[in-house]
């Protein structure tokens, strides 16, 4: 969903009268903010074990603001929804990344971990595509191509509270697989 965000930021901003030193200084800062925030979130996500929490909160976050982008018509509240999607990934990320490690202890770490940079390389895809598709026939009208966005936006958003029901314990898995395999003697 995000990469779709990301591929027509710059255009976005210069629609609404950003020049491109305040394009490269907002997604810089959108970019730092992912990164640095991550400083915070990992540690976090570790104290707190509410890892189900800040993955959804974080997915949330980038689920409200990347369709509010395409309906916002002040270069001000633009910068800062591009800001807050990156907080989004920052948010989600750590506490992501624990759950899918645990998970993979299920099915294998180097499988697990594969599946999901597949599919995040096939949202990397398809997203802009889908954007540029929409824009294509909406005459360039931001709107509806970042409206449709928020469709794989929910759908995570709801495969992520079905997940948690199934699996409120990320733990859960490891502890699995550490009862099944035979201890060494």
């Amino acid at each position: 969903m995000y990469e779709g965000a990301r591929s027509i930021t710059g255009p976005l901003l210069a629609s609404l009268g950003a020049s491109a030193l305040v394009v490269g200084v907002v997604t810089g800062a959108g970019e730092a903010a992912a990164l640095g925030l991550r400083l915070v979130s990992g540690p976090l996500a570790d104290r707190a074990r509410r890892f189900w929490g800040l993955a959804i909160a974080g997915y949330a976050l980038t689920v409200v603001s990347v369709p509010l982008l395409g309906v916002v018509g002040a270069l001000w509240a633009a910068c800062v929804l591009v800001v807050a999607e990156r907080v989004g990934k920052a948010v989600r990320s750590p506490a992501k990344d624990t759950m899918l490690s645990h998970a993979t202890a299920a099915t294998g770490r180097g499988r697990g971990f594969a599946v999901y940079e597949a599919m995040d390389q096939i949202g990397a895809l398809v997203g802009p595509l889908l954007v540029a598709g929409k824009l294509a026939l909406t005459g360039n009208d931001y709107g509806p191509a970042l409206g449709v966005l928020a469709v794989p936006g929910i759908a995570v958003l709801l495969l992520l509270f079905w997940l948690r029901a199934r699996v409120p314990d990320p733990h859960a898995y490891e502890r699995e697989v550490e009862a099944a395999t035979p201890t060494p003697r």
